[in-house]
């Protein structure tokens, strides 16, 4: 059993670090032909990394996933974890797509939070995708018919 658990954290690692160095490839090539062509693509890059992290966090969760599809019982959605963690992520995640935003009323409002703490460092935003992806996945368990 413990062998078993060597191998799998093994695993995971590695298709974590093969998440991460194709994502900064991927993302190389396209600074890259922005620098070039001088031609931007800051929505295509934040969809990308919302990916990226996104499912790093969704590979943290699956084990948990994995252990509730052996169980028996009726699918129930955590709704206060999926409220209180999932959506403030998915908020932070699109900050770019809200704080950009061509819409006056998701500039004002949506977008001031996101304003305060873009102005000082964007590196923040990108551990949001990688709670959204964990918390979508850890939200969802079997509860056994008959128990409260």
């Amino acid at each position: 059993m413990k062998d078993k658990s060597w191998l799998k954290y093994f695993f995971i690692i590695l298709i974590i670090l093969f998440i991460v160095f194709s994502g900064q490839h991927i993302l190389d090539g396209i600074n890259r032909n922005a620098q070039e062509t001088y031609i931007t693509h800051p929505y295509l890059q934040n969809i990308l990394m919302i990916i990226f992290y996104g499912g790093i966090g969704l590979l943290l969760g699956l084990e948990h996933l994995i252990h509730e599809i052996k169980k028996e019982g009726t699918w129930i959605m955590n709704v206060p974890k999926f409220l209180l963690m999932g959506l403030p992520s998915l908020y932070f995640s699109l900050a770019v797509f809200i704080y950009y935003s061509s819409n006056q009323l998701v500039r004002n409002i949506l977008a001031y939070p996101i304003g305060i703490l873009l102005t000082s460092n964007q590196s923040f935003i990108w551990v949001f995708p990688l709670i959204l992806g964990y918390s979508i996945i850890t939200s969802f368990y079997k509860k056994i018919d008959g128990c409260k």
